[in-house]
């Protein structure tokens, strides 16, 4: 592969003479190499992403053109693209297995500054990187609050997804086999399926701000140096949605607990730390307010679905690949801590956020018997 790639670097772009080009082993969606070269008697670095099999092309123009909107809104953390010899901002490649060909494509953006310290599943940063990362998302969002993304491309918003997940959970169940995440899957596939009714639709999902969400805020994919954010990329998630679930997203992912007696807790000292540094920043920047009463009301809510989202994802992923059972147990037990976690501790969330007591009794009594007959076909 790094010989196929060393032959289209030098047809396709001019970056000088390449001293390396190595994978990089932590994304899971498409393949990510660092390069190396030296040009002009200087080195530079650069990271080039080999999109996956089956994406849309127009999928990759958002991606692009919403790197490009931060830059031109001087949000200069994140990567900016490097063009090909006929100035284009991504190269499309033509692959032949047997009688079928097929597009792929290939980018190349500038190495952001830093130290790659983390990952989603060890993501426990520091007091002051988590509280930098809590203004840097508000930062995000002011940049991009009046971008409206491009012609062609247009994708649902999670909480719209939510009402697909049954059946595609059912089919799931339905192929399970005798590994150990198909046998875990199983075992809690009543609980997993009762979780999806535990969010309500509501006509006030469209009345909160609606942008386009960075969709995988967490510390892998982000840099920091002494202390602060350096740089975020993987813009894979980004989509037009709730701004509210960003925030959740993030907070499901640099508050939650993996090992330990505490696993699967979200610890609610982190939560005060990133929202009231989001919430700091937000009011003393342009373009976006503070969280208002509604989308603080409905957090809680949105750490669930992004929950959801997770598992989502853990299923789709172990079911249409072929991918280790023990790693993806994991996984999903995490989520499934994360969810007994919220049901135990609903009120305390509440009380975190909004500063005060709420009880939401609904959180706690799923419709799940009215689906009964659903779940007793597959068990």
């Amino acid at each position: 592969m790094h010989e196929n790639l060393h032959k289209f670097l030098l047809n396709f772009y001019d970056l000088g003479h390449i001293n390396y080009i190595r994978k990089n082993h932590r994304g899971y969606r498409n393949e990510t190499y660092k390069i190396e070269t030296r040009k002009d008697n200087k080195k530079n670095h650069y990271i080039l992403r080999y999109y996956r099999k089956g994406i849309l092309e127009e999928r990759i123009k958002f991606e692009i053109a919403l790197m490009h909107e931060l830059i031109q809104q001087g949000f200069d953390i994140s990567p900016h693209v490097i063009l090909t010899k006929n100035h284009t901002a991504y190269a499309k490649l033509t692959e032949k297995t047997g009688n079928l060909t097929e597009d792929r494509y290939i980018t190349i953006c500038s190495y952001l500054p830093g130290e790659d310290k983390y990952n989603w599943i060890y993501p426990l940063c520091t007091d002051a990187e988590l509280r930098d990362a809590g203004k840097v998302l508000a930062y995000y969002h002011s940049a991009i609050c009046e971008w409206r993304g491009i012609d062609g491309w247009m994708n649902q918003r999670y909480i719209d997804k939510v009402f697909f997940m049954p059946d595609q959970w059912l089919s799931f169940a339905k192929k399970a086999g005798n590994s150990s995440f198909d046998q875990y899957f199983f075992d809690q596939f009543e609980y997993l399926y009762s979780m999806l009714y535990k969010i309500q639709f509501k006509n006030r999902y469209n009345e909160m701000p609606h942008l386009v969400i960075h969709g995988d805020y967490h510390p892998g994919n982000i840099k920091f140096r002494d202390g602060k954010v350096s740089g975020i990329f993987d813009f894979d998630w980004s989509n037009a949605d709730l701004r509210c679930f960003d925030v959740a997203i993030a907070l499901l992912y640099f508050c939650s607990v993996w090992n330990g007696v505490d696993a699967g807790n979200l610890l609610l000292d982190r939560i005060e730390s990133f929202l009231g540094a989001y919430q700091e920043a937000a009011e003393n920047i342009s373009g976006i307010e503070p969280l208002n009463k509604m989308e603080l009301e409905h957090l809680p809510e949105m750490i669930h679905l992004s929950n959801l989202s997770l598992i989502d994802w853990v299923l789709g992923r172990f079911y249409t690949n072929d991918h280790d059972p023990d790693e993806y147990k994991d996984y999903l037990l995490h989520s499934v801590q994360v969810g007994q976690w919220m049901e135990r501790s609903w009120d305390q969330l509440y009380k975190c956020i909004l500063g005060q007591e709420f009880n939401l009794t609904s959180f706690k009594h799923s419709p799940l018997q009215s689906n009964k007959s659903n779940i007793d076909q597959v068990l």
